[in-house]
């Protein structure tokens, strides 16, 4: 599982540090993990936008703002089983270039179920402006 850096080295502002990619993508994930609103609010924060856009394949409209994506990740804890731990993690290495990044994923309920996709994100002055997310039909193909 992956887990975010400390936040005395990632919170968000003039003159603090700037996280790397795959400081985004660990605390990004953590965020989606984090059960209770107010950890979810404050992980987004270190590694959005404030007026972050998030667009699902699959889901009709797109959600914009930290509030509304915290609230849309506590929608979707809501469906998760009562028992046994979630995961989230990456598949794929993360890459960026250009202000535009890419990171596969694969969520892991009870049960060994799995939901696999990959994430592109356009990243403006260090935190993630726009989430684009695609499901895939499996896990990365393996290098023979």
């Amino acid at each position: 599982m992956v887990k975010p850096p400390p936040a005395d080295e990632a919170d968000a502002g003039a003159g603090a540090p700037r996280l790397t990619p795959e400081e985004i993508a660990e605390t990004y994930a953590a965020a989606c993990l984090a059960r209770d609103d107010g950890e979810r609010r404050a992980l987004l924060a270190r590694c959005c936008q404030p007026d972050v856009r998030f667009l699902q394949e699959g889901l009709g409209d797109e959600v914009v703002g930290i509030d509304a994506l915290s609230d849309f990740f506590g929608e979707f804890q809501a469906g998760w089983p009562a028992e046994g731990e979630v995961t989230v993690e990456l598949t794929t290495p993360v890459q960026e270039h250009h202000g535009y990044g890419r990171g596969g994923f694969v969520w892991i309920f009870p049960n060994d179920e799995r939901g696999y996709g990959t994430d592109f994100v356009e990243v403006r002055d260090g935190l993630m402006q726009t989430i684009v997310v695609f499901g895939d039909p499996g896990p990365p193909p393996t290098a023979p």
